[in-house]
């Protein structure tokens, strides 16, 4: 049963992806970026970190490793680090398409988790883009506008919880973005969208089937979508994830959601692929530490 449900969930990820690449130009493929804010939602807890100390002060770090891009992300809290904890993060992610900074403040318990917190983006080439009622790729070239960099105040919910043979995730998110120039919209850089300023929103549901010993493999399928009111649209997004427990402190993760309906026409580069790499996570007062 585990098994057909597996190779019921690949099939359907193959067939989206295979849809959507031979409707787009594979040379639009977006470069993963992305922030230790956002979230694609295969962050669970692993139960590893339930017992590698006690409840105490910690430091910890979370660092990922693409093909393009490196993202640290570090921790000062009280609890169980990367399981039952609250406290202090920050971090940068560096990219070939830019970088950027993020602070906040974070509450996570075993199966819920709460985040608040600044992300300022600093993009190599992108500039602003004059305000109109709809965008194809084209327009995100243009080189007669200022250079985009922007501010944005987020809050963040994050959940799972255990279904037969898995377990489900959801991740809603709102943003406010800073950075309200006249006559013109932005190109978020992390979800992939033109956005008019102030207010922006996300909402990800989908699956996990479980493989393997406690779940050390979990592999399903999510949908999204990003709501951006001041240009009444909303994209809607799907693809695969998944995430392979390699040692008690590495992971293999991945998730791509391939757009399946907007206004604009981005094509594939308007896809999310800002998560395919490897996550190792380290902790002070850890028992067992390793590495990797």
């Amino acid at each position: 049963m585990a098994r057909r449900r597996l190779l019921g969930l690949l099939a359907v990820a193959t067939a989206l992806v295979a849809r959507e690449a031979k409707a787009q130009q594979l040379t639009d493929l977006p470069p993963p970026t992305g922030s230790p804010a956002v979230t694609s939602g295969v962050e669970q807890t692993r139960p590893y970190w339930v017992r590698s100390g006690e409840h105490r002060p910690f430091l910890a770090a979370q660092l990922e490793l693409g093909m393009v891009y490196y993202r640290p992300t570090l921790q000062a809290g009280w609890g169980k680090p990367h399981y039952e904890w609250f406290g202090a993060e920050g971090g940068t992610a560096v990219s070939i398409s830019g970088t950027t900074l993020y602070g906040g403040l974070r509450g996570q318990l075993p199966n819920i988790g709460l985040r608040i917190g600044a992300r300022y983006e600093a993009p190599f080439a992108q500039r602003l883009l004059p305000r109109q009622h709809q965008y194809d790729r084209l327009d995100l070239e243009t080189v007669k506008t200022p250079h985009s960099r922007y501010l944005s105040w987020e809050a963040e919910v994050t959940a799972n919880w255990p279904v037969p043979g898995g377990s489900m995730l959801m991740v809603l998110s709102g943003y406010h973005i800073d950075a309200q120039i006249e006559g013109y919209n932005i190109w978020e850089q992390n979800l992939r969208q033109v956005v008019e300023p102030p207010w922006l929103y996300r909402a990800r549901l989908g699956y996990l089937a479980h493989v393997g010993w406690l779940g050390s493999m979990r592999v399903g399928a999510a949908a999204e979508i990003i709501g951006i009111p001041l240009r009444d649209t909303a994209a809607v997004r799907a693809g695969p994830i998944i995430t392979v427990s390699l040692t008690h402190h590495l992971q293999a993760v991945g998730a791509i959601m391939l757009v399946a309906r907007e206004r604009d026409t981005f094509g594939i580069r308007g896809a999310d692929m800002g998560q395919l790499g490897l996550v190792y996570r380290w902790a002070t007062g850890d028992r067992f530490a390793e590495f990797p």
